[in-house]
């Protein structure tokens, strides 16, 4: 009986104990994010050429702030200019007015002009080896029967690449990526997979590799992994570097990447 007292005694101090503890976040100035990518798919000879700008938020935040009004274009090798327009139905979003053509190995500058700030980064349009065909087959995980599906390429011989998977598609809710560099595998065949449990006959998953220069692995190898840390000893994440500066302000660097890749897309349809 005694034990009991204490025990009530001791859960009534633990509750009158429970103070709630404001923690003041200092939040810094809005950064200029930026998403741009110039991509030529292969199969189909289609472009995608768009350039994306919003600005950071608190961490705390999940309102998206796109930075609208600003100049943008991209400059090629042979000094050719061509002006994006921003699309006033989805603000943020800038297009360009004409087509940049489509010329391997080409180097690409990208400037933008934002509120004052003058904005540059520069990327080749990298090459990238063809989907040559997609297998499926069964894996049991934990006595679960799961679908793996593996993109087959063959690399390139004496050729140093670096690449990426993308995956989407019907049951995929959040877009899978995996990251290549044919460290190993120079001039062998390669693959990128996807692995899971929700796949149905018939579900449509669109398989894409994208080329990436040396500094584009670099940070799409980095920004995957700083999104896929499952561990709660993980290193906290950190804002990565770039391949964009800001000219004006060099303290004031914009998070975000511009790429230019040639694409290898296949659909697959799950059997």
């Amino acid at each position: 009986m005694r034990n009991n007292f204490y025990l009530l005694i001791c859960v009534f101090l633990l509750l009158k104990c429970e103070d709630s503890i404001e923690v003041n976040v200092f939040d810094s100035e809005p950064l200029l994010v930026v998403e741009a990518q110039i991509n030529w798919i292969k199969e189909t000879q289609k472009t995608e050429q768009e350039v994306i700008l919003s600005l950071s938020s608190s961490y705390f935040s999940d309102t998206y702030l796109p930075a609208i009004g600003a100049e943008v274009n991209i400059l090629d090798s042979d000094e050719n200019t061509y002006t994006f327009s921003e699309d006033l139905e989805d603000p943020g979003h800038y297009f360009p007015l004409d087509t940049i053509p489509y010329l391997l190995n080409q180097e690409l500058k990208l400037n933008i002009t934002y509120k004052g700030q003058k904005f540059t980064g520069t990327e080749s349009l990298i090459s990238v080896s063809t989907i040559d065909s997609i297998s499926q087959k069964p894996i049991f995980f934990f006595g679960e029967e799961r679908i793996q599906l593996d993109a087959f390429c063959i690399d390139p011989k004496n050729e140093k690449n670096y690449t990426f998977f993308e995956f989407t598609g019907e049951s995929i809710e959040i877009t899978e990526f995996n990251v290549f560099r044919d460290d190993f595998v120079d001039g062998f065949i390669y693959n990128g997979f996807l692995f899971g449990s929700d796949f149905e006959i018939g579900n449509k998953i669109r398989f894409r590799q994208y080329g990436l220069s040396k500094r584009g692995f670099n940070y799409w190898n980095l920004l995957i992994n700083q999104n896929t840390q499952g561990s709660p000893f993980a290193t906290v994440p950190v804002n990565l570097n770039g391949n964009v500066i800001n000219l004006t302000n060099p303290n004031a660097n914009p998070l975000g990447y511009f790429r230019a890749s040639e694409v290898s897309e296949v659909i697959y349809i799950v059997k």
